[in-house]
């Protein structure tokens, strides 16, 4: 199931009600994906890479000495930002360790995993790509205002230069402006969603339109979340929402303020608090579980 989760992969919601144990035993997640019926998550204390079935049995380390603010999972494979900045990967049951895209002394703004390819970008503003097993590395592009937001669908690439949207080629060719002061948020379908920049230089509003920047559209007031399957999730006023990808049939959720999400997927919510501490409820909010 493919989703998307807000800028930064998380969203701040306001202060938390709920208060971690702050037990020594406690996990202190850092980062957190679901996949099928496994769990996959860092432990920022133990600084180590876990999984663990979806019914809380099973927990497994697959990596020691993990520290990583950012993971793809592409089948049996893990692609995350490595300790040098770059991208490493490594198979769901821990074999395989390697990396693939080396940015010696250059900083990376992150990365994308489109297919058999990964994208990626360095300060100040230069794009690649490159195949999985770490082969056929090419540059694709230097944008003079380019600060790391991109998103790649298909054969293109969406990205902001300087408070532009522009969408590209994932060859660098055909070049094409689409909106002024705008945030990227997700890339679903025929469909780009994305938020407004106010004169403050704030975020605000969930938008969509179409990739060929048609169908302007405001979905609704509030902060982007997530795309899970067909549904959108924002906060508005502290509350997670949900509603259909044209913005109707929208519902708050739940009564529980969330410092920060993990990760939607299906009928859970992961998130974290401000102490570390990390729980999965259900998206009423019932049934919460901590990570230990």
């Amino acid at each position: 199931m493919k989703k998307n989760i807000g800028l930064l992969m998380m969203i701040i919601f306001g202060l938390a009600l709920l208060t971690g144990c702050g037990s020594s035993e406690t996990a202190s997640i850092g980062m957190l994906k679901q996949s099928g019926d496994w769990i996959y998550y860092t432990d920022t204390k133990a600084e180590a890479l876990y999984k663990m079935k979806a019914d809380w049995t099973g927990k497994t380390k697959l990596a020691d000495n993990f520290a990583s603010g950012y993971m793809v999972i592409q089948g049996d494979t893990i692609y995350y930002s490595g300790m040098n900045g770059g991208v490493s990967k490594i198979q769901t049951d821990g074999t395989g360790a390697a990396n693939v895209v080396d940015v010696g002394k250059e900083s990376s703004y992150g990365f994308e995993v489109s297919g058999d390819w990964i994208y990626y970008s360095t300060k100040p503003g230069s794009i690649y790509k490159i195949k999985t097993d770490g082969t056929e590395k090419a540059k694709i592009a230097d944008i003079s205002s380019f600060e790391g937001d991109m998103k790649v669908s298909g054969d293109s690439i969406y990205y902001a230069d300087g408070i532009s949207l522009f969408k590209m080629q994932t060859d660098g060719t055909g070049v094409m402006k689409l909106l002024d002061n705008a945030v990227i948020h997700a890339v679903e379908g025929n469909w780009i969603f994305y938020g407004d920049k106010n004169q403050k230089g704030e975020y605000e509003n969930v938008n969509r339109m179409k990739t060929d920047s048609t169908g302007q559209t405001k979905l609704a007031e509030g902060v982007f979340t997530a795309i899970d399957g067909n549904s959108l999730y924002y906060s508005k006023d502290g509350w997670l929402y949900r509603a259909n990808l044209d913005g109707t049939a929208a519902e708050k959720m739940n009564k529980v303020k969330m410092w920060n999400i993990l990760d939607i997927h299906g009928e859970y919510i992961y998130y974290g608090e401000y102490s570390g501490a990390a729980y999965r409820i259900n998206l009423d909010g019932s049934d919460k579980k901590q990570f230990e």
